[in-house]
């Protein structure tokens, strides 16, 4: 078999191969074979065709199954011989089988692209920390309060104020079209609890059950419903009933009854600490991307189109399934391919890259270091490590690996890269450009 390759783009080749027509010839002599034990003729008994007959009477779809088995066998050796890393089907297209002729075929194919050296010297990366606030304190303990408060009707009844709740009823107009769609009864709202637009809040405040008023509003431009965005509405509301919320007193006993601290100063260091820890997770994701970002800057690659598809295939289909909108895909698709489009390119060029990093530094995963992750999961969810190593067995194992694998690249890229401290403006901007933040390494 003769085989020539021509590298159309880093991302593309072309297969040029030519099968000995001995080989061609030894397939076919071998197909008629076992066609002529099965070959029913009128006039023959089955098994006892004349060879001529068999071959005059199936020659197309001997010859071309013959001719589909031998590409398919010959693309996968010419696949080898150049060591090709193939990520999609191949485009073929087959000359016809002439008998004392080599058969011919061109397959065009996607491939890997050949890193030969990752530029990691260069790396620049973004970090900012995030210390807790004693503001951020002082809220979650006022949330907690809110949780174990008490609501009753006030005696006398007054005028409604912060942390009071209301039942209300409501028509709206936007525009000054009615929306029946919007309208609610019964409705219970919290005030001072952040939930409502403001100037809704700000109408409610001061009313008393039985009042009826009309409260103007205007959207916010980024308002979750695009209908509603900028518009300005009107809601006509009735208040039928306030019931005022109230806050146990922020002592040590209110510590005792939210959990198990003796002092209110044990259960503040207990939120510090929380929320401490989910900041720095968001530190350590804002980081890993700003890594992300600078090892795509200096190592710009082409990467294969169908993969590009996969990703984001993939990527429209986990957002239909977390809204609840598989039946639609195909709309969804269309409406976000420019954004899951460009994820989709992103995620795979650092999939690349940093395959070839864990290649070039020899940066690998052992059975120990999966085992250490596994302890550690269950040390964090309460769970038996052998609940754990059962949840995570077989195909599922390849999870931690791969968690365990970008851990280690993200360590090898930090200590490398020059971190620049940023603001939490700049911080806070550059984790919007990114909407998924998991890698795969192949």
């Amino acid at each position: 078999m003769n085989a020539e390759i021509q590298e159309l783009s880093p991302v593309l080749v072309e297969l040029k191969v030519e099968i000995p027509w001995d080989r061609v010839k030894t397939s076919l002599d071998q197909s008629f074979d076992q066609v002529s034990k099965r070959a029913r003729v009128k006039g023959f008994r089955p098994g006892k065709v004349p060879p001529h007959l068999v071959r005059q009477l199936y020659a197309k779809q001997v010859r071309g199954e013959v001719a589909a088995q031998l590409v398919e066998q010959s693309f996968f050796e010419a696949v080898q011989q150049h060591q090709l890393a193939v990520v999609a089907e191949p485009h073929v297209q087959t000359d016809e089988v002439k008998d004392g002729e080599p058969l011919k075929f061109t397959a065009r194919v996607e491939v890997r692209p050949k890193i030969e050296k990752v530029n990691t010297k260069d790396l620049e990366a973004k970090h900012h920390a995030h210390p807790v606030t004693d503001e951020q304190v002082n809220q979650e303990v006022e949330e907690l309060r809110m949780k174990h408060s008490e609501v009753s009707v006030p005696d006398p009844m007054r005028p409604a104020k912060g942390n009071d709740e209301l039942t209300i009823d409501y028509t709206v107009k936007v525009d000054g079209v009615d929306k029946p769609e919007m309208a609610a009864t019964d409705r219970v709202v919290d005030l001072g609890s952040g939930a409502l637009i403001p100037a809704f809040e700000e109408g409610l405040t001061g009313a008393s059950p039985g009042d009826t008023k009309t409260i103007e509003v205007t959207f916010e431009d980024d308002h979750q419903s695009e209908d509603l965005r900028g518009k300005k509405a009107e809601f006509a509301v009735t208040v039928k009933s306030l019931r005022e919320r109230i806050l146990p007193e922020l002592d040590d006993e209110f510590a005792k009854d939210v959990g198990d601290y003796a002092t209110l100063l044990e259960l503040r260091m207990k939120i510090r600490e929380g929320l401490q820890k989910v900041a720095d997770q968001h530190s350590d994701a804002a980081l890993r991307e700003s890594l992300i970002d600078s090892l795509i800057e200096k190592n710009p690659i082409e990467v294969p189109p169908s993969l590009v598809m996969q990703e984001e295939r993939r990527a429209v289909y986990e957002y239909a399934a977390y809204m609840g909108m598989t039946g639609q895909l195909e709309q969804l698709s269309e409406a976000l391919h420019g954004t899951m489009h460009a994820r989709a390119e992103r995620k795979v060029k650092a999939a690349l890259l940093l395959a070839a990093v864990a290649r070039e530094q020899k940066i690998e995963i052992t059975d120990a270091d999966v085992d250490a992750r596994l302890l550690k999961m269950s040390e964090q969810t309460g769970k038996h490590i052998a609940k754990i190593k059962a949840e995570y067995a077989g195909e599922r194992r390849a999870i931690v690996e791969n968690n365990v694998l970008e851990e280690k690249l993200m360590d090898y890229l930090k200590s490398v890269a020059k971190l620049r401290e940023v603001s939490a403006e700049e911080a806070h901007a550059h984790e919007h450009d990114h909407g998924d933040h998991s890698h795969d390494h192949g």
